[in-house]
């Protein structure tokens, strides 16, 4: 994923400014029109999100629906577990019924998109640690000013490598490694280049790339292409190297780079064939409590429209009845892709406009 993310990196430079443009109105013919925030389940979410900030800089931030801030407002803060909320609307919106639930809002240097964590409290939640080739995992891809120094920070927090040897591999532009965040989230940290240095804003990230990881390409395409009119660019094939920074010594790799029309932004599908001495690829069935549940939330327009094609295609939702809840700020409503990945279907009220 590393050349990817270089070859479309000058483009998130621009992502935030295509991403506000014009919302269509509530009924119009069904569209993607940017992507609000990519999220994923913790079991801690002190514990996450002191990790992604002592190592990488990340910032807590306001929720993208909240509205400017005043000019008095206190700063972020994490709520506390005790006082994590219950909500009627937010059970059905997450099929999560008796829940507590709580969402930590951040921000990533140089990166168009916003990252949050939700945790979930009073319901069952899974703990099972993904591996990058089981159908339904993601990740998250940080290219960073100095990959040594991130990740000997990593470790010094508990993080443990899944790159083969245990230490950066040299991949045909540069170097990467795989490591897992204190949930066991995994997280693919390479170095930068210098062009893309040189195009960045002063921080140790300069760059963010989501991957998720499909059982079919062309399975995985159907929905995203076909249903969600999403543009896939052609197919690359990964070397060797690619597969051992992902923690394989053999196998395959294809990567399938999905664009969001009118913006560069993007996300990567990544279909693995495993060596047979690696453990076997186990499919995900994600609740969106489970810790590591991947979870990208996607501004649309024509929803209902939206809801009834996905349904007509065969997709199923998670949120109860396929029905979106209603709030003064937009229309919200869960869909499950096709390796049991989370997307949430997001219809802004008119005149909200998008936010970053």
């Amino acid at each position: 994923m590393t050349r990817l993310l270089a070859r479309l990196a000058g483009a998130c430079v621009v992502a935030h400014a295509l991403l506000v443009g014009e919302v269509s109105a509530q009924g119009a013919e069904p569209a993607v029109l940017g992507l609000y925030h990519w999220v994923h389940s913790s079991g801690n979410a002190e514990r996450a999100f002191a990790f992604y900030h002592d190592v990488l800089g990340i910032e807590l931030t306001r929720s993208p629906f909240a509205g400017p801030a005043p000019a008095n407002a206190p700063p972020p803060r994490i709520q506390p577990a005790a006082s994590a909320g219950s909500d009627p609307l937010v059970w059905d919106l997450t099929d999560t019924k008796g829940s507590r639930f709580r969402t930590v809002f951040m921000h990533a240097p140089n990166t168009p998109f916003g990252l949050e964590l939700s945790e979930f409290f009073d319901v069952p939640r899974g703990e099972r640690h993904a591996n990058p080739w089981d159908p339904g995992a993601s990740v998250l891809e940080f290219a960073v000013r100095d990959l040594d120094g991130v990740l000997a920070a990593a470790k010094s927090r508990g993080a443990t490598v899944v790159s083969v040897g245990g230490a950066p591999v040299k991949v045909p532009d540069g170097r990467a490694v795989v490591v897992r965040d204190p949930d066991g989230y995994l997280l693919r940290l390479v170095q930068a280049s210098p062009a893309m240095i040189a195009a960045a804003t002063p921080a140790e990230i300069v760059g963010t790339a989501i991957g998720i990881t499909v059982s079919d390409t062309r399975a995985a395409l159907a929905f995203y292409h076909d249903l969600l009119g999403l543009d896939a660019q052609p197919s690359l094939r990964g070397g060797l190297s690619d597969l051992q920074s992902y923690g394989l010594d053999g196998g395959g790799l294809i990567e399938t780079v999905v664009v969001i029309p009118g913006t560069r932004l993007f996300f990567v599908l990544l279909e693995f064939a495993v060596p047979k001495n690696a453990p076997p690829p186990v499919p995900f069935h994600w609740r969106l409590q489970d810790v590591g549940s991947p979870q990208m939330q996607l501004q649309v327009s024509g929803l209902d429209t939206l809801i009834a094609r996905t349904q007509a295609a065969g997709y199923r939702f998670l949120s109860v009845g396929a029905k979106p809840i209603q709030r003064p700020f937009g229309r919200f409503v869960f869909a499950i892709g096709p390796d049991s990945e989370l997307v949430e279907f997001v219809e802004p009220a008119a005149g909200a406009g998008a936010k970053e």
